[in-house]
């Protein structure tokens, strides 16, 4: 029995290779068109885009590991049945129920892999992705051209006479919240800084003016530091509180029952695929791949329905007529005739 899982299972892993590569680049172009787009908004290095790659590369595992699996399994057991080397098998008296148990030990590692990457990784990923994002756009908000009138920096408009580096020179600032109160900031020098996520102006050798109704009130300066005001937050309750409460929130909720059931989907179909896939050559046409279009479509139609309302009690229906099928069309086709 040994030698005989070892031959399906190889066969197996050469089928889904050879479908998991063409899926997985072209969901990684998919991301690759995101992120371009992305870029036109906000400007990326080599790094950068190789980091946001990195932030996408779960949600495209997540979605080409059940797809590669669904095909792969198909298309693997009808290849073995043409060749006549399942009948062969079965001639010998190995039952098709061996293929469930040859299946098996993939099938749990598809499975566990899929729900650690559901509930943990890819959560973590889109919020350092939202995370990302958000410091990007705000440090192009806060990018300052010199020589040139209209700059911002929060509530300041920023003139810069120069810049040498990373070092402003000449920099003036003016604000103004009422007709009654205007400020007037002048400085030698200044840099940007970024502290635990906040930007800060820091101007060197200066002096400040604020304009009011009544008087003048001046200052100097060796150092000064102004806070950027504009605040880019990022809704990382979710994250933090993990899977905790989401019985009070049914976007929550549904979010975690799409993907449970997307992770359980290769368990759930594995006896559908082995009933349609494995045919006798002599009396029975090949439908791999008609097979894999109508599970696939199966699967995602009942995912995209509990991601809009799903509860517990839909996951658990869904998942025992999914199942339930499998084992009926099992025994029915494969487990009868063989």
């Amino acid at each position: 029995m040994g030698r005989i899982r070892g031959f399906v299972l190889s066969y197996f892993g050469k089928h889904y290779l050879l479908i998991f590569l063409p899926f997985f680049s072209i969901l990684s172009i998919v991301y690759i068109i995101r992120i371009s787009i992305l870029s036109n908004r906000i400007a990326l290095d080599a790094g950068e885009i190789l980091t946001l790659y990195g932030f996408f590369l779960p949600d495209i595992l997540f979605y080409t590991l059940p797809l590669s699996f669904v095909v792969a399994v198909a298309t693997a057991l009808t290849k073995l049945s043409e060749d006549n080397e399942l009948i062969t098998l079965f001639s010998f008296g190995m039952r098709p129920v061996a293929l469930l148990r040859i299946f098996a030990l993939p099938v749990l590692l598809f499975v566990s892999l899929m729900l650690i990457l559901s509930l943990r990784i890819i959560p973590q990923s889109t919020a350092d992705y939202k995370r990302f994002e958000s410091d990007k756009e705000a440090e192009a908000e806060l990018t300052i051209v010199p020589n040139r009138l209209g700059e911002k920096f929060g509530d300041y408009s920023v003139f810069l006479g120069g810049k040498e580096g990373d070092l402003y020179r000449d920099v003036v600032l003016f604000a103004t919240d009422n007709k009654a109160k205007r400020v007037l900031i002048m400085a030698n020098r200044g840099e940007m800084k970024r502290e635990h996520g906040q930007f800060s102006l820091n101007l060197y050798q200066g002096s400040g003016d604020t304009f009011l109704s009544d008087r003048i009130e001046s200052i100097r300066y060796d150092q000064l530091r102004i806070y950027n005001t504009i605040r880019h937050t990022i809704n990382t309750q979710w994250l933090n509180r993990g899977w905790s409460r989401i019985s009070t929130s049914p976007s929550d909720m549904a979010l975690f029952v799409y993907n449970i059931f997307l992770s359980l989907s290769p368990l759930l179909v594995l006896g559908l695929l082995i009933a349609f896939s494995v045919i006798n050559p002599r009396y029975q046409r090949s439908h791999a791949y008609l097979v894999s279009f109508g599970v696939i479509l199966a699967i995602y139609l009942a995912a995209s329905l509990l991601k809009k309302e799903g509860t517990p009690l839909l996951l658990l229906l869904v998942s025992l007529l999914f199942f339930g099928a499998s084992i009926l069309f099992f025994s029915s086709r494969s487990k009868a005739r063989f």
